[in-house]
């Protein structure tokens, strides 16, 4: 068991929220290590509601993380392409992509390994994986079969010679039709689960076209010049249009996930050398959502 010690330099309203931003760890799991009792506050348990006074010293004892567990696990796939050196998915919303906190034994790996014959045991706890969605996005994802399809498809990602283009569902009425958004992102310093833009952060580049103009919000479709951490929710709260149910980044039409959907990948294939291109269709919350938010 760890133990973390930490002092308040700051005040705030909750333990809880407090914690969490100075630990990385979700409120979830602060929560559940205070109601463990392995949380202490000046020497005594902590409450989740309590408010952190300039000072105070906390004492967090850690229990040790599971060790994932990457066995086959059979989950249903929607397989765009399967070829001899990858694949193409398309990746329902709520689903994470490698094992985490939470996910140890259930994430995509898990139902990839089942699916298809991965050879890559230098890929850790990522077999296949060459880039990631969040959890709660939706679309499609490239899996490399074997180690050289996994360097060489993170060398093409690395290169920017992956086109990437997304559907995203955002809140407010904009004065653009097209507009391109440079603002570099690194993680936020109050908040440690979000990033934000920043001037030490490192180059993000984002071009967002209007579809369709909702209620109060509209459809973008957005492409993706560069691969950073939260990128797309990141730059859409900068220019004050967050997505529908991001939270996190103030969002506030209700929707029970980001809106957010990878929605085409191009590239010229660097077994063949053509030109392909995959696609795949809105989900159907975002279709649902987008009938809801019709004028």
């Amino acid at each position: 068991m760890e133990t973390i010690t930490l002092t308040a330099t700051i005040a705030a309203s909750r333990t809880d929220n407090f914690l969490s931003m100075q630990t990385g760890k979700s409120r979830s799991q602060i929560a559940a290590l205070i109601d463990a009792g392995l949380v202490l506050v000046n020497g005594k348990p902590a409450r989740k509601a309590a408010t952190v006074k300039l000072g105070d010293v906390f004492e967090l004892s850690i229990l040790p993380e599971p060790i994932p567990d990457i066995s086959p696990r059979e989950m249903p796939l929607d397989i765009i392409y399967n070829g001899k050196r990858y694949a193409i998915i398309n990746k329902p919303a709520g689903i994470a992509v490698h094992p985490a906190p939470g996910h140890y034994d259930d994430s995509l790996v898990n139902g990839l390994l089942h699916a298809f014959q991965i050879e890559d045991n230098e890929a850790g706890f990522r077999p296949g994986i060459v880039h990631r969605l969040d959890k709660d996005t939706s679309g499609l994802l490239i899996i490399a079969k074997d180690r050289d399809a996994r360097e060489i498809f993170s060398k093409l990602f690395q290169d920017r010679q992956i086109e990437k283009y997304y559907m995203a569902i955002a809140g407010g009425t904009p004065t653009f039709k097209e507009t391109i958004i440079e603002a570099a992102i690194a993680r936020d310093k109050k908040h440690r689960q979000r990033m934000a833009v920043s001037e030490d952060g490192r180059a993000a580049k984002t071009k967002v076209h209007v579809e369709k103009i909702l209620k109060n919000a509209f459809l973008a479709d957005i492409q993706l010049f560069t691969g950073r951490t939260h990128q797309i929710r990141v730059h859409m709260k900068h220019i004050k249009h967050p997505l529908a149910g991001d939270t996190l980044y103030g969002g506030k039409i209700d929707f029970p996930r980001q809106a957010l959907h990878a929605y085409k990948l191009c590239f010229i294939d660097p077994f063949t050398e053509e030109k392909v291109e995959y696609s795949a269709a809105l989900p159907k919350d975002m279709e649902e959502l987008i009938e809801r938010l019709k004028k």
